[in-house]
């Protein structure tokens, strides 16, 4: 995979990227379009579309509902995908994937980050304590308070 091979997107996973493009396509099944180069969101826009009885979505991506469909019948559909679907050459061709900042730089602010929200997380805790304290001490002296 071009994307993955140029680290434009330093840490993810080929795992990620597929389920990234099972996302943007809106289905389930990407054999169709292996090899070809496409408008994924193009398609998800279809997808998203395409309603009825036999349509079954899992995660707002379709899945396929019936049996494994043949090699020849991936190749015919395939055929069609990059006649209706595949983008010009001149525009893939153009594409220039960025290189990533200085990993060490991008790793310092994921730790800024974490830090940022570890501490958010600490004040949402003492927040939720303090709650538990007073109703365990209204409780106590037997005063209610109106809900807020």
């Amino acid at each position: 995979m071009k994307i993955i091979e140029s680290e434009c997107l330093p840490g993810k996973t080929i795992a990620q990227m597929n389920l990234q493009t099972q996302r943007m396509l809106g289905q389930q099944s990407t054999a169709k379009f292996n090899g070809l180069h496409v408008d994924a969101l193009q398609i998800g826009q279809i997808n998203e579309m395409r309603q009825g009885p036999e349509i079954r979505r899992k995660n707002n991506c379709i899945v396929n509902m019936g049996g494994k469909l043949t090699r020849e019948e991936v190749e015919r559909r395939r055929k069609e995908h990059r006649a209706k679907f595949e983008v010009a050459e001149d525009v893939w061709t153009n594409i220039v994937l960025p290189r990533p900042d200085n990993p060490l730089v991008l790793l310092d602010r994921k730790r800024e980050e974490l830090k940022s929200l570890a501490k958010e997380l600490d004040n949402a805790v003492a927040c939720i304590a303090a709650i538990e304290q007073t109703e365990s001490l209204d409780q106590v002296t037997g005063t209610k308070r109106p809900c807020e």
